[in-house]
């Protein structure tokens, strides 16, 4: 290749590059819907000409980086195929984790766009980089599933079970789900005492298949949307009235969220499709930020009021028997795509130097929610259980009610519940023994 043209090429390449990660950058504060060509001409410093050179539309951009941030990701991260056949289960395990985490620290965008993705379902959403991500989530996949079955494989083969391998691939991906969701809500916590917790429930759930002690049936979702438990139907609302106002205008703002991100939900398209002014929205709510607050807040009272209530162990039962009813509810529950949730999720993974109130709002709902079943595992075990280690039980009941939720609306095929519970409860089991 002549000097020239390759000195043109290399600059065209370090152009795209920078377009590329200017455009991870905002999607990781805005969202899909919220980031706009206009916004990466700016950030980048280059013409819309240029941008328009290397990519045709929006959608190619972004599933463009979104690809540009998983070879980022890659280089950093650990590579699961390798297996030292000679190292225990839970030894491979933690560090295999630890090098995720430390990946996290330094290449998140990848994995936060993609969260995001799987959270905006609009139609402002192109398909291709949706696309884009399930594809090499699938990678991912089967890399972990690769592994999974040279690890199974030295425990012999008596009751290996061609799912076995399989199920275990994407309990460890949705863990990790849970994981990045928990790292980007709190960064200030210790994380060893969780992936240690990790690495001794994922070895313990890989023993719990082999031995038959669950199901590795993974087909397609047969949830049921919960309905509301008698005595917990709302009262009906006269929508013209005041309270009907704000009813409609949370009804709308968790809806066109739900769509389009925080950043695409607009006030104008919020009470357009509530069918309001804005001035109607003031009179109930100070701004955006206090009326997505506010949804977050009423969704989750009406999430709680559904779940059974943490009570003390009945006499003749045990903790175990008593978390598997709590999580036969709550996980069923995840399938309805609760808005606090859906809401919540899409705030906690936006990077942004101004974050939205509402997201502080989400962040006290997680830590009280946490608080709860962290007291109740600390009366459940008793004073004989190791300091810390109820906390360390509700991050990871927590981070893999997290982890089933985004991979209830990403995977094909996906969990059957009652697997997933029994797996989930054999963690967390096995999360409460000596190191």
């Amino acid at each position: 290749m002549p000097r020239k043209t390759q000195r043109v090429h290399e600059q065209g390449q370090a152009s795209r590059h920078a377009i590329l990660d200017v455009t991870l950058r905002i999607a990781g504060e805005r969202g899909y819907v919220g980031t706009t060509l206009g916004d990466v001409t700016r950030a980048s410093g280059l013409s819309a000409s240029s941008i328009y050179w290397h990519f045709h539309s929006k959608d190619e951009l972004l599933a463009d980086a979104l690809e540009h941030g998983y070879r980022r990701w890659v280089a950093v991260a650990p590579r699961w195929a390798a297996l030292d056949i000679a190292r225990p289960r839970r030894e491979a395990l933690l560090q295999q984790l630890r090098a995720v985490s430390a990946g996290l620290d330094q290449e998140p965008g990848f994995w936060r766009m993609g969260l995001l993705i799987a959270l905006e379902t609009g139609p402002a959403v192109g398909a291709l980089a949706r696309d884009r991500f399930l594809q090499v989530r699938r990678a991912a996949l089967d890399q972990l599933e690769v592994w999974w079955a040279k690890s199974l494989a030295t425990d012999g083969p008596a009751h290996l079970d061609p799912g076995h391998a399989k199920a275990m691939a994407l309990l460890t991906m949705v863990t990790m789900d849970g994981y990045f969701l928990a790292h980007e809500s709190d960064r200030e916590t210790d994380v060893e005492p969780v992936l240690r917790a990790l690495a001794t429930g994922l070895d313990a759930a890989a023993q719990a298949l082999t031995a038959g002690a669950a199901s590795s049936a993974t087909a397609a979702p047969a949830w049921r949307t919960p309905s509301a438990p008698d005595g917990q139907e709302t009262e009906p609302v006269d929508p013209g009235g005041r309270e009907g106002g704000r009813l409609r205008l949370l009804q709308a703002a968790a809806e066109v969220a739900a769509e389009s991100g925080y950043e695409g939900a607009t006030i104008s398209r919020i009470c357009r499709h509530a069918g309001v002014s804005a001035s109607s929205l003031y009179w109930h709510f100070a701004d955006k930020d206090d009326l997505i607050g506010a949804v977050i807040e009423d969704s989750y009272r009406a999430w709680f009021a559904a779940q059974p209530a943490w009570l003390p162990v009945r006499a003749g039962a045990s903790w175990e028997t008593e978390v598997h009813r709590y999580l036969s509810v709550s996980l069923r529950s995840l399938t309805a795509r609760p808005p606090f949730l859906r809401i919540g999720h899409l705030l906690l993974l936006l990077r942004r130097d101004d974050p939205p109130r509402a997201r502080a709002t989400f962040i006290a709902v997680r830590d009280s929610a946490e608080q709860t079943s962290t007291e109740w595992f600390t009366a459940a075990l008793g004073p004989t259980v190791g300091a810390g280690v109820p906390a360390v039980m509700s991050r990871l009941m927590l981070l893999s009610s997290d982890g089933l939720f985004f991979s209830n609306q990403i995977d094909v095929p996906t969990w059957d519940v009652e697997l997933f519970i029994d797996l989930v409860v054999t963690m967390l089991a096995a999360a409460q023994e000596p190191a």
